[in-house]
């Protein structure tokens, strides 16, 4: 497929922050393979008048000097400015004011990528030679634009985005997120027409919404076939993508993060951060908070927080679950599937593999919020998130897929999608989550069920949920 789809918005924002009067400093953050240098290298299509330069940097390599990435580099930049001769590098000051130099055309976009990977053995931190060059030759630089993108957001937080030299500096601080289940389709192109719409939800709850990934997808394989040739066999695409993202992205604190992933990955349900150091057997201190709120930066973890309907307001409890689909589904599966290959020489798909989906399927939920909102006819809530409610003396313990809240009512919305189609149990599930939810009682309870595989007529003949939604029709455009 390999086709650029969605983003618009993102697209729009970038291309209006250009400033007739001087130049404009934009940050993007994101997971690896979000689509972070596919976005920027979408600009110049979207708009004639500019002219791109993008540079990058591989993961450090503990073998290379820093004046070897330098050399690297400048190689770099004598290709994509397309110079007869390497530019000067004796420094990294030198090299960044030589590049900035280059970059004199109006509404040229100085993009460089993977700037927490740039300079790690300089003894002058690459952040204070940035900020030199901004200062001295980009700030009153008309219609220029430089993009620092980066994968590492606590280093692109600490560094950039809360440092001193940049506060008040930079225009657009953008998060990529994946992509939302309107643009999928458009993402196949006609070959979508050979997948059912189930299928394709089976492998957004396997691999989420990045691009990238979707793009390895063969659409003349069912759900179940893509899945053994890309997630469980050893040659597959995905099979071992989580060791190797994170060996790039988490070099020096590679241990850490997968084993908070692996402990929240392989829990049955959220845990505080408190659990996380338990079940990783380290202390619970400030390191093991900030690891988890990098994990959350990046889009690897959402954090829950308590919800107090009566006063609108988070309480100060919270507890962490694993918000990408892939990561969720490497642990949940794929490391097994390894485990049980290496044992027993096959390599299949798990037989336990929907009920896997089942539970990846409220993830996908949570990442396309605005479908049932949507849905629901909502455009002031007041909450939307996962809901969890902790056992007292004076109330029962509560978890609930989906919590909307709006002025007057409140949307309790299940998440199912299982083998079949959804059974009449199903209302008694959420009967008993209700009545176990402290609420404020001028507010209205709309029972809500989401689901993509279908529901039995009982269910909808009971006539007991508000409201029935299928994601199968967030696919459309």
């Amino acid at each position: 497929m390999n086709r650029f789809v969605g983003r618009t918005e993102e697209i729009e924002t970038l291309l209006q922050s250009f400033n007739a009067h001087k130049g404009t400093l934009n940050v993007i953050k994101g997971r690896r393979r979000i689509g972070k240098s596919t976005l920027i290298k979408e600009l110049p299509a979207r708009d004639s008048r500019v002219t791109l330069r993008y540079l990058t940097s591989p993961p450090p390599k503990k073998t290379l000097t820093d004046e070897q990435e330098r050399a690297a580099y400048a190689e770099q930049v004598k290709r994509e400015f397309d110079l007869p001769y390497k530019p000067p590098h004796e420094s990294w000051s030198a090299l960044i004011y030589f590049i900035v130099s280059q970059c004199s055309h109006s509404h040229t976009i100085l993009a460089i990528d993977e700037v927490n990977w740039l300079a790690r053995k300089s003894p002058t931190p690459i952040e204070h030679v940035l900020w030199e060059v901004w200062e001295r030759e980009c700030a009153h630089k008309a219609n220029f634009m430089m993009i620092l993108s980066g994968s590492l957001a606590s280093w692109m937080e600490k560094n950039i985005i809360a440092s001193e030299g940049f506060v008040g500096r930079i225009s657009v601080n953008m998060v990529l997120r994946e992509l939302p289940l309107n643009n999928v389709l458009e993402l196949f192109g006609s070959a979508h027409k050979k997948l059912p719409k189930r299928d394709i939800i089976k492998l957004l709850c396997a691999f989420g919404g990045v691009p990238l990934y979707l793009n390895h997808i063969d659409p003349n394989l069912t759900a179940e076939d893509n899945l053994l040739k890309l997630a469980y066999k050893s040659t597959g695409a995905f099979n071992n993508e989580f060791n190797q993202m994170f060996n790039e992205l988490f070099s020096n604190e590679n241990k850490t993060y997968r084993a908070i992933l692996e402990a929240v990955g392989n829990s049955a349900s959220a845990l505080t951060a408190r659990e996380v150091a338990e079940k990783i057997e380290k202390h619970y201190t400030g390191r093991v908070n900030q690891a988890l709120s990098d994990l959350c930066e990046v889009g690897f973890l959402k954090q829950e927080h308590t919800w107090n309907t009566r006063t609108t307001k988070s309480g100060r409890a919270a507890k962490f679950k694993i918000a990408d689909n892939y990561t969720a589904f490497f642990f949940r599966s794929i490391s097994k599937q390894n485990e049980l290959a290496k044992r027993t020489g096959r390599e299949t798909v798990p037989d336990n593999l929907a009920s896997i989906l089942g539970l990846q399927f409220e993830n996908l939920v949570y990442n396309n919020t605005y479908f049932v909102l949507e849905k629901l006819r909502i455009t002031d809530p007041i909450f939307v998130g996962g809901y969890f409610q902790n056992q007292t003396q004076r109330q029962k313990g509560c978890q609930i897929d989906l919590l909307i809240q709006t002025k007057h009512r409140l949307y309790v919305c299940e998440c199912k999608m299982l083998a079949g189609k959804v059974q009449k149990s199903i209302i008694k599930d959420i009967k008993q989550k209700i009545a176990r939810l402290t609420h404020d009682s001028s507010l209205a309870v709309c029972p809500v069920l989401i689901h993509a595989n279908g529901v039995v007529n009982s269910v909808v003949e009971e006539n007991y949920f508000n409201h029935i939604i299928d994601m199968s029709y967030a696919l459309q455009p």
